[in-house]
């Protein structure tokens, strides 16, 4: 990680000032820490990648998920390519997201980035800009980086949590997550987020399985013995879009013998 991308760092527990330990010459922090002088707060950097979470912090459905990728992430590539075979293929499947997406040139953070699966698809477009990804699992970034190192596409990566991003308010052109919301610790949270770290004005897009396909994962997973017994609730998140959004919008997608299996949230952070 370059040092100049600390401009957009906060601590997510406090969105206090980060400083960095030792700085290679060439101003990278391949290794070493960061440190919150408000709350005091350390966080280590692993090849490149700032890691703010640790399986011990996780709790509930987060923690659950983060160990199931721990275990997933080599099989990820070869599920994706035959949960979307029925609906077009992947590269339908996904581009039917991402082609909502405004982009300018400007920094894109997607939320879940996983191991990267979407990138190839963004830099088809010379208006990609910077990339910024995020996700719980470590496992994911390590693929992700992999990738990233071989193409030299510009991407920065981070360990953390969506309901509690390491980014500064309004720092984003573009903010977007696909897969995963549907089983997230605390969905209001994750949306309260990606809504603070998008500029004014840009647009959020959010998307995932269907309820009833959403349903089928939980059972199969059984995730309600995470959940505190409680049925995981996978409904389209728009009751949780706070009222100031504006262009709020919910649709089908990944359309299969006449039902969608996905759906796609997006609306606009007022200017």
């Amino acid at each position: 990680m370059k040092c100049s991308k600390l401009q957009l760092l906060c601590c997510p527990n406090c969105q206090g000032a980060l400083s960095p330990g030792d700085e290679r010459s060439d101003g990278t922090l391949d290794d070493g820490e960061l440190f919150c002088s408000h709350c005091e707060r350390s966080f280590l950097i692993r090849n490149g990648i700032p890691h703010f979470i640790s399986l011990q912090e996780l709790e509930g459905l987060n923690r659950r998920f983060a160990q199931f990728y721990e275990r997933f992430s080599r099989f990820e590539a070869i599920f994706d390519k035959l949960s979307f075979l029925s609906m077009g293929g992947e590269r339908k499947a996904r581009t039917e997201i991402l082609r909502r997406l405004e982009l300018s040139g400007g920094r894109v953070l997607e939320v879940s980035i996983g191991s990267g699966r979407n990138l190839p698809y963004l830099f088809e477009s010379p208006k990609a800009g910077e990339i910024y990804g995020l996700d719980i699992s470590a496992a994911q970034l390590t693929r992700c980086r992999k990738c990233v190192k071989t193409r030299r596409w510009p991407v920065d990566l981070f360990l953390g949590m969506a309901e509690a991003l390491p980014f500064k308010t309004d720092s984003f052109d573009n903010v977007f997550h696909i897969g995963g919301i549907n089983f997230f610790s605390e969905k209001k949270k994750a949306i309260d987020e990606m809504i603070r770290v998008a500029r004014p004005g840009s647009k959020i897009v959010i998307a995932d399985e269907s309820e009833r396909v959403a349903q089928l994962i939980s059972r199969f997973l059984r995730l309600s013995r995470s959940n505190l017994g409680r049925k995981v609730d996978a409904s389209v998140p728009v009751h949780l879009v706070p009222d100031a959004m504006e262009e709020v919008c919910a649709d089908g997608i990944w359309k299969r013998h006449g039902q969608y299996h996905g759906y796609c949230l997006e609306f606009r952070k007022p200017a």
